[in-house]
C-alpha cells in the first residue's frame, strides 16, 4: 500500500544514495546489474534511494528510460525506504508528464531540476511558478533540486520558503556546498519543511544546522561510512559523527570533485559494485586515475571499525 504524505515527510530524513544507472557494451541501461546494486543497498539503513538523479546521469537518459529504472527499483525498495525519481526536464508540460508517469509507477516523491537553459529568464517570480504549477497537479509531493555548480541558477532562500508553504512541496536538495547558504535556506524555510544537502564535505555541518540528511554520492560506494555518519550524530555521537566526516573528505577531494561520475562509477567498481562506464559524451577515467581513486578508498577506510 503507498505510503500517505504525512509518512512520506516523515521518512524524509538520512542518507540517501543518488543511484548510478549502469551501461551495457552497446550503451544500454543494464538492468540486471541495477537491480543487482538496489538489491545491495536495501535494507542497510537508507532512507531510501533516488533514481535519475545527477549520479544517475539524468540528463543523458531518455523519459522512457528514467521510467524503466522506477518499474525495476519499486520492487526492491519497499516501506519505509522512499523511491525518490528524478524527473525534472526544460519545460514545465515534459516535467509534469513525465513526473505523472514516475508516480504512476510508484515513485514516492520526485525530485524536480531548476530549470536553467534560459538562465537570465529563470527569476525567482519563474520559478516559483514552474514549481506550483507541478506541485498543484502531481498527486505524489515535490521535492526541489537546487544545484548551481551544474545549472548556474541558485535559487533565492525566500524562493524556497515561498515554495515551502505549498502543502505538496516538501523539502529541497541543496547541492551547492555552500555552508552559509544552506544555513539561510534553513532559516528561511517554515519548520518541518525537509532541507537536505548533496555536498558530503559539509554534511555533518549540515545537519547540526538543522537539515535532516543528505543525498550523497559518495554512498553509492562507501554506504556503512555515511550512514554511519549520520546514525553517530542522531546519537549523539558528535565525536564519531566527526572522525566519519573527516574520513569522506578524501573521497570528495580526491574521487568527486576531480572526477565526478566516472570517478564514481569507478570507485563502484572497486568496491564490489556495479559501476562500468559512463555515457559518452563522458568519458571513462583512465588508469593513472584509478590508482588515485583506489588510494583514495584505502585512505578513507584505514582502520575503521563502523
Amino acid at each position: 500500500m503507498p505510503m500517505t504524505q504525512k509518512q512520506i515527510i516523515a521518512n524524509l530524513r538520512g542518507i540517501f544514495p543518488p543511484v548510478v544507472t549502469p551501461f551495457n557494451r552497446r550503451g544500454d541501461i543494464d538492468e540486471k546489474r541495477f537491480e543487482e546494486n538496489l538489491r545491495k543497498y536495501a535494507g542497510i539503513g537508507f532512507g531510501g534511494m533516488v533514481v535519475s538523479g545527477s549520479t544517475g546521469e539524468m540528463p543523458y537518459l531518455l523519459a522512457a528510460e528514467r521510467l524503466r529504472l522506477v518499474e525495476l527499483a519499486r520492487p526492491i525498495i519497499r516501506p519505509p525506504e522512499l523511491l525518490i525519481v528524478g524527473t525534472g526536464f526544460e519545460s514545465t508540460r515534459e516535467t509534469l508528464r513525465v513526473s505523472r508517469e514516475a508516480v504512476a509507477r510508484g515513485a514516492d516523491a520526485v525530485l524536480i531540476l531548476t530549470p536553467n537553459y534560459f538562465k537570465s529568464r529563470m527569476d525567482s517570480a519563474t520559478l516559483i511558478a514552474h514549481y506550483r504549477s507541478l506541485a498543484d497537479q502531481l498527486p505524489r509531493p515535490v521535492i526541489v533540486y537546487n544545484i548551481p555548480p551544474f545549472t548556474g541558477i541558485r535559487m533565492e532562500p525566500q524562493a524556497i520558503a515561498t515554495l515551502a508553504r505549498h502543502p505538496n512541496i516538501i523539502g529541497v536538495k541543496e547541492s551547492s556546498g555552500d555552508l552559509q547558504y544552506l544555513k539561510s535556506v534553513l532559516r528561511a524555510v517554515p519548520r518541518g519543511f525537509r532541507v537536505m544537502t548533496g555536498a558530503a564535505q559539509i554534511i555533518l555541518e549540515a545537519l547540526k544546522a538543522g537539515s535532516v540528511g543528505g543525498i550523497l554520492g559518495q554512498s553509492n560506494f562507501v554506504p556503512d561510512l555515511c550512514i554511519g555518519l549520520y546514525e553517530a550524530f542522531s546519537r549523539g555521537q558528535i565525536k564519531l559523527a566527526g572522525e566519519l566526516q573527516q574520513r569522506l573528505m578524501p573521497l570528495v577531494h580526491k574521487i568527486t570533485m576531480p572526477y565526478g561520475v566516472p570517478g564514481i562509477k569507478a570507485a563502484l567498481e572497486l568496491c564490489g559494485y556495479a559501476g562500468g562506464n559512463p555515457r559518452p559524451p563522458l568519458l571513462p577515467v583512465n588508469t593513472a586515475a584509478r590508482r588515485v581513486i583506489q588510494s583514495a578508498l584505502r585512505e578513507a577506510r584505514e582502520g575503521l571499525a563502523l
